[in-house]
This record gives C-alpha cells, structure tokens and sequence, in this order.
C-alpha cells in the first residue's frame, strides 16, 4: 500500500508541473509589437541596452505558432511568423496544391495578445511572457 500511494504522489506531481515564467528580462525592455506584412508576422523587441553575451534569444511563441528569433541589431530582435500562400480559384481544380493546417500542440497556453521568449541565460533555458501586445502598423 504505501508503494501505491508513492506512486500515485509521483503520478500527480508530474502532471502538476507547470512552466515558471520570469517576472522581469535581464535587460530592460523599452517595446515590443508585431506588424502584418503580407503573409507575415514580424514579431520585434527592442532593448533599451545591447544584449550581454550571456543572453542568447532562442524562440519565440506568438498566436499558435513558434520561430527562431534572430537579433537584428545590438538592441533590436525579431521573430517572422509565415503563414502559407493558398491558390484561390474559381475553379476548385487549381486549389489542388493547397494543404490543410496541421494542427500542433503548444507548449503554452495563450491569448492572441500574449507571447513567451525562450532564452538561455548562462547556459539555463529561461521563459518570459509578453502581455498586452500590440500591432503597430506598417508606416
């Protein structure tokens, strides 16, 4: 019996595990915002410093989707969600080539106005959520 009951202890505290998230990124955040450009989404960051070597942005997670996030400048980081063309016609037989969404399993929970950033800080994979993000548009 208290072989069960350890097991069972084991069972729910694994399920129960949830991601931490930081309350604060290393360096200072001065915006961050996302802006429609055709069929892509350029999620970007700006820092009010450059990044220090020991911060390495890995991905980011926006609206069902997941991308490498690239630093495109000292102070500046993006994240390109593509969305895939689809041939529309009037004619059914030229929409052949289109495929359905494949539906994947996020590693979060989200609304469509927040986003989580994995990034390694020392060598430790680390998460930080954005909320409240807003579009900006393309001017």
């Amino acid at each position: 019996m208290k072989i069960f009951s350890i097991i069972v202890v084991l069972i729910l505290s694994g399920c129960a595990s949830k991601e931490t998230f930081q309350t604060q990124f290393p360096i200072p955040i001065s915006e961050y915002f996302y802006q429609i450009k055709g069929n892509q989404t350029h999620f970007v960051i700006e820092f009010q410093q450059s990044i220090s070597e020991d911060i390495k942005l890995e991905k980011l997670y926006f609206r069902n989707q997941t991308e490498v996030t690239k630093m495109v400048s000292s102070q500046k980081a993006k994240a390109v969600f593509m969305k895939s063309d689809l041939i529309l016609d009037a004619n059914p037989e030229n929409e052949y080539g289109n495929q359905p969404p494949i539906p994947q399993k996020q590693r979060f929970q989200l609304n469509s106005t927040e986003a989580v950033l994995e990034f390694t800080q020392n060598g430790k994979i680390k998460h930080y959520k954005f909320t409240n993000v807003t579009e900006k548009s393309n001017k």
